[in-house]
């Protein structure tokens, strides 16, 4: 089991690095993207250490088994989190997104909403920042909790033989 935790610990140090890369790959705001957005590559490394993490964690809480009490006070100490950080991020991008529209503003003496509105679209470089910051790397670990902690209730993946 150390080596469970000993891994799952790697993976949180790798992770820190990875977010703040994806976070510098964020263009200030008036100037131009270029073609393409490479911090994609971060987030499909982040998706594997994410199924990685969740792995990891079932296989712990299901070697220590948990009370059911302990258990759903978990999940719901990290729902509270996970919807505050939710909505402080939502609150962020919206700001970014009027810092964008200032920024082009000043630019071009209007606000051209369809163009604010394409640049902050789902994989586009200028929300990198929204993506990769410290509230969603604390996202990403505590939703990574909340899913095995849910998984392990399930009997078929509690009696899962996981290999070693």
């Amino acid at each position: 089991m150390k080596k469970e935790i000993m891994y799952l610990f790697l993976i949180c140090i790798v992770a820190i690095p990875l977010f703040w890369f994806g976070n510098l790959m964020n263009p200030s705001p008036g100037s131009s993207s270029g073609n393409g957005n490479p911090a994609i590559i971060i987030m499909a490394i982040l998706l594997l250490l994410f199924l990685t993490m969740v792995y990891l964690l079932v296989k712990i809480i299901n070697n220590y088994s948990l009370k059911s009490s302990v258990s759903i006070f978990v999940i719901l100490i990290i729902s509270v989190h996970l919807i505050v950080s939710f909505l402080y991020q939502r609150n962020s991008f919206l700001n970014h997104k009027e810092v964008l529209a200032n920024a082009y503003e000043e630019q071009f003496g209007y606000v051209d909403w369809t163009h604010i509105d394409q640049i902050t679209s789902f994989l586009s470089m200028h929300i990198n920042a929204q993506y990769f910051n410290l509230n969603t790397y604390f996202m990403f670990i505590t939703l990574a909790i909340l899913i095995s902690l849910i998984l392990s209730f399930f009997p078929q993946i509690r009696r899962l033989q996981f290999v070693n």
